[in-house]
């Protein structure tokens, strides 16, 4: 099993939320993080039939951890590093989905996550001369325990979904949703509580 990246000072600043730079030492090895999972994913995804222990052994290799056995993950999937992301018990995620995870992303157990769903951890410099650079904020996201994430929502970086919470098809998350409520809409909003749509 290949082993995570030894946590550089490039790796260090990406989780104290620094911004960073693709022409700065330590970045070389985050590169070679990146390839290393497009291959996996590339492997994955691959379009033959394949056993659910085939599958879940091919995802350890990219989350570099085991996976619970009630866990699905249905390809295709794409990530950017692999090792960022946890999933919990009985996580269940549909196809198409893309965890860019410069920074950890953190899925409780029990959670849902529809088709085309997209969760992001970075974010590019808001200045012309960093964006230049490839200059990039990770935060990290949180979707605890119990969470329905519907078709083609987007999850932005720094995000938590309470427990138990509903977030609707199409919705754009850009501020934590408390536990226990239903969000929508283009910035997702509160419309009800975790049943109601």
């Amino acid at each position: 099993m290949h082993e995570s990246p030894r946590l550089n000072v490039f790796f260090e600043r990406v989780y104290a939320k620094e911004e960073v730079y693709n022409d700065e030492p330590g970045y070389d090895e985050f590169a070679k993080a990146l390839k290393h999972a497009k291959d996996l994913c590339t492997e994955y995804n691959e379009p033959r039939i394949r056993s659910e222990k085939e599958l879940r052994e091919i995802l350890g290799r990219i989350l570099l951890t085991t996976v619970d056995e009630a866990t699905v993950v249905n390809p295709p999937f794409r990530c950017d590093l692999g090792f960022n992301i946890t999933l919990g018990k009985g996580v269940m995620i549909n196809c198409n989905c893309f965890f860019l995870d410069s920074n950890r992303i953190t899925v409780g157990d029990h959670v849902m996550i529809g088709p085309n769903v997209v969760i992001v951890t970075p974010n590019h410099s808001r200045s012309s001369e960093g964006r230049r650079r490839v200059g990039t904020i990770s935060e990290p996201v949180v979707i605890e325990d119990d969470v329905w994430i519907g078709a083609g929502a987007i999850i932005l970086p720094g995000v938590t979904v309470g427990e138990g919470s509903i977030v609707g098809a199409g919705s754009v998350v850009t501020k934590d949703v408390p536990p226990g409520v239903t969000v929508a809409g283009n910035p997702a909003k509160i419309i009800g509580s975790g049943w109601q749509c």
